[in-house]
This record gives C-alpha cells, structure tokens and sequence, in this order.
C-alpha cells in the first residue's frame, strides 16, 4: 500500500439567485453528487452560495443562517454520504444582530472542525464599474482571527474573495502549516486577469495548492457578473484545472508530496528574513 499523501479536490461554480435560496440549495445538493461521484475528498463552494444578498438592503438578513442550520444540516448529511469535507461561505447569523461572511469546514463525519469569518472586507464605494459602488462592512463584520485546520488529509487554511489581495493572509497560514489554501469567492468581472494572477501568486509564493470556487456568471436581481472559472492551483504556480463558463464542478487530483518536492527546489520558508520586516511586524 502507498504511503504517499493524495487527495482529489473538486470546486464547484453556480449562479446563486437571490430570493430562490430553497432553489439554490437544491442545486448545490445536486452538485455535491456530482463532486462525491468522483471520489471527491475535499470540495470548495463559492462565496455567499446561498445567496449574495446584494440586490436589495438588508436581504442579507433573511439569507443568513446560524452555525449550525438547516443549510449545514445539508451539507453534512453530503458529506457523510460521501466521505468528503466541504468548505464554502454563507451568511451567518451570529445573534444579537451580528452577521458574518462565514466558511465553515465540514468533515466526513458530518461535523464542523472549523468556522473561518472573512477578515478583509470587500469595501469599494468607488469602483466606477459598479452602480453605486458595494460597502460590504454595512451589513456584516469581519472576523478577527487567520487560522489553519489539521485534518486527516492535509493542513487546511480557508479565506473568502477579496482575502486573495492581501497576501499576508496566505502567508500567515502557511507560517502555521497550510498544505491546501481554500479560497471560497464571489470575484467580479471582468477581472479574470486578477482572479487568476492572484490565484497561482498566493500558490507559488507559499508553495502550497489552491483551490477556489467562484459565482458564475450574472445574478439577474442585482446585476452583478462575476468571473467564475474555478480553479485549483499546484505549488509550482501551475493550473491544474479550471471550470468553464457555465455553472460546473472542476476536480483535480492533489499530490501532497509535491509541496515537499518543491519547498527542496527552493526553501522560500526558510530564507525569509523577518528581521527586515519592521514595518509589517510593526502593524502597519
């Protein structure tokens, strides 16, 4: 028997439409069929799949859920079936009227082992190319920690979207031992270029695999187009797969061993010289 470390990840793309949850987690569910079909050990749903909430003020609030809930009940009852985690973002109830952009990561035996709450909120009032711009920091709050989630299959870090332009948040996961960097994202279009620059930056530069599952296409209520081609990335930068246009599951097989294969080539962790960094340790 191989001792070697493997495991198949799969992302999944859809349009999420907002007012048709119920629709939306149905279609997901079907989704998830075709990810466990394959022998999927670790899927990644995109950003706010159950409904992005911008089209109106405040719809945020009826998508939003607590941890857990009927939507994660889901989830887990795929992932049981399966053998698979699962990881994607969706609104989550807090209580007392606090709402985050919330990944939470669910094992194989139904459970979740970890809650990841979108640190870099997507504030761009300015952006010319959307109407009125979108102030994400008015209808939720950040979270306030960056954390990694051993599991038995690898070391696990998980970010959300408009995370991917700080690379100080890839970093600080993979200081802490990230093998496989999850990033669950709503990215706009027509920014491809940036979505898949960033994508294979966060993986060469911290030599380790990502995987990241976008919306797709346009949400009818609100108008707003996003780039989908999900993606998952080795750590040698190179693309492994990427969905196509439409709504999709892309999969790919992951070598684990490969991170070591390329930390050898070139020992980026252990060059670092932090002493240099003043103004980063500094908190600027």
């Amino acid at each position: 028997m191989s001792d070697k470390r493997q495991l198949t990840a799969s992302a999944i793309q859809i349009t999420a439409v907002d007012g048709e949850k119920a629709a939306t987690v149905d279609k997901m569910a079907a989704w998830l069929d075709v990810a466990g079909a394959r022998g999927s050990d670790l899927v990644v749903l995109p950003e706010l799949w159950t409904g992005l909430g911008f089209s109106e003020p405040g719809l945020h609030k009826e998508i939003a859920e607590p941890f857990p809930g009927p939507t994660i009940d889901m989830l887990a009852d795929k992932a049981r079936k399966y053998g698979m985690f699962i990881a994607g973002s969706m609104y989550e109830d807090g209580g007392g009227g606090t709402y985050y952009n919330s990944v939470p990561l669910i094992s194989p035996q139904g459970e979740i082992v970890g809650v990841y709450r979108k640190t870099h909120l997507f504030d761009a009032p300015n952006r010319v190319d959307i109407k009125g711009g979108i102030r994400e920091s008015d209808a939720i709050t950040p979270g306030g920690s960056i954390e990694v989630h051993g599991t038995n299959l690898a070391r696990i870090g998980l970010s959300v979207c408009s995370d991917l332009r700080f690379p100080e948040v890839y970093r600080e996961m993979a200081l802490n031992g990230a093998e496989v960097l999850v990033c669950a994202s709503a990215f706009l279009s027509p920014r491809f270029d940036h979505w898949e620059f960033f994508l294979r930056a966060r993986a060469t530069e911290n030599q380790a695999f990502v995987v990241a599952s976008g919306q797709y296409g346009v949400e009818p209520k609100s108008g707003l187009g996003f780039v989908g081609r999900s993606m998952i990335v080795d750590p040698w930068g190179v693309v492994l797969a990427t969905a196509s246009d439409r709504e999709d599951c892309v999969t790919a097989f992951l070598d684990l061993d490969f991170i070591t294969e390329v930390r050898n080539r070139y020992p980026l962790m252990t060059q670092r010289r932090p002493e240099l960094y003043r103004t980063l340790l500094a908190g600027r």
